[in-house]
């Protein structure tokens, strides 16, 4: 059994044979203290994974105030030794959580199993919040919004991303239910089916909602819901997950052009392309090939102007073959990026 222990314990002799059956037990005392103040002082400097805390010490504060500084300042556990076990001190120590409680006076084996234990326990809980942080500091890195949801639909937590897209805060908005925080619509239509009405099934993805700000304002969104189960499989809450839809827009309406253009150039039909002044904006190989022509004398040309051209391959051949349906024109618009 290995770990770092600090004693806080005010009877001197109680510290002394603590210090020497913790040793034999294969465990370092990195510290002993009489006091809160001692606690406070010792553990800046060496950290222990674990805090054997007396419950009556030296000064104003006792050992169960201080063992509830120990673990929100530094996140250091305690193991309880104490003489008094009334239902009222048991009470206030069981609200700090406490890794153990002994009674004095306690035999060597107890005090090697809860050390054991508490050890064993302590390492486990220093990797689960590390995990904890870890991730939150991905939540945070994250270009989407994210939004941990209770089984009922309410906000337990959101990352920077979400707080921006939606408008709201995590302390604004936790608590609320999701219908309160994400303003989402699409015209006329309904929002996507929320949490709080929806019965399980797999994730569910919605494309193209506007969702509004409360100080004005809006943004197209792309969202997804995803149902999270506990080890039994029931519901245990939602992750909802925002996209800023404009990057999606503008890459579909890239691919739609490149499409378009292969098609465009691939077929075997003679094809003119007008754009939204009716100006030829492209010609392909297939008009080119079949009437000998060549492109950069009709780009840009009216249909007017093409008629009146001196050049017969264009003013007879060229407009016979448009008149006569021969040649398909399509109108090109531009593409619009919200």
């Amino acid at each position: 059994m290995k770990g770092k222990i600090l004693i806080v314990e005010d009877e001197p002799i109680v510290a002394l044979d603590l210090h020497q059956e913790i040793t034999q037990m294969g465990c370092e005392v990195v510290g002993v203290a009489e006091s809160a103040d001692e606690a406070l002082l010792a553990i800046r400097t060496c950290r222990p994974d674990l805090a054997l805390m007396d419950i009556r010490i030296v000064g104003n504060i006792d050992g169960i105030q201080t063992a509830r500084l120990l673990s929100s300042l530094y996140g250091t556990p305690s193991i309880f030794l104490t003489s008094y076990s009334d239902e009222t001190t048991i009470a206030r120590a069981a609200r700090t959580m406490p890794y153990g409680y002994l009674t004095k006076p306690f035999q060597s084996g107890e005090l090697k199993a809860t050390l054991q234990v508490a050890l064993h326990k302590a390492k486990l809980d220093a990797r689960q919040n590390a995990a904890h942080h870890k991730m939150a500091r991905t939540m945070d890195g994250m270009r989407e919004g994210v939004l941990l949801l209770s089984p009922d639909g309410r906000v337990l937590l959101m990352n920077p991303a979400a707080e921006v897209l939606s408008g709201w805060t995590l302390l604004q908005a936790k608590g609320k239910l999701m219908t309160e925080i994400l303003d989402l619509s699409v015209g006329n239509q309904r929002a996507p089916m929320l949490p709080e009405h929806r019965n399980d099934g797999p994730p569910l993805e919605e494309f193209g909602w506007t969702l509004s700000q409360p100080g004005g304002g809006s943004t197209l969104v792309d969202i997804s819901l995803t149902q999270l189960a506990n080890y039994e499989g029931k519901r245990d809450g939602f992750v909802v997950t925002i996209r800023d839809a404009a990057q999606r827009v503008r890459t579909q309406a890239i691919e739609e052009t490149l499409d378009e253009t292969h098609s465009f150039e691939q077929t075997p039909t003679a094809m003119v392309q007008l754009d939204e002044n009716g100006r030829i904006a492209r010609v392909n190989d297939a008009l080119l090939h079949e009437t000998g022509l060549k492109a950069e004398s009709l780009l840009g040309r009216t249909l007017t102007g093409l008629s009146m051209d001196p050049d017969p391959r264009i003013a007879k051949d060229l407009m016979h073959k448009m008149l006569q349906s021969g040649t398909f024109v399509a109108v090109r618009r531009p593409h619009s990026v919200n």
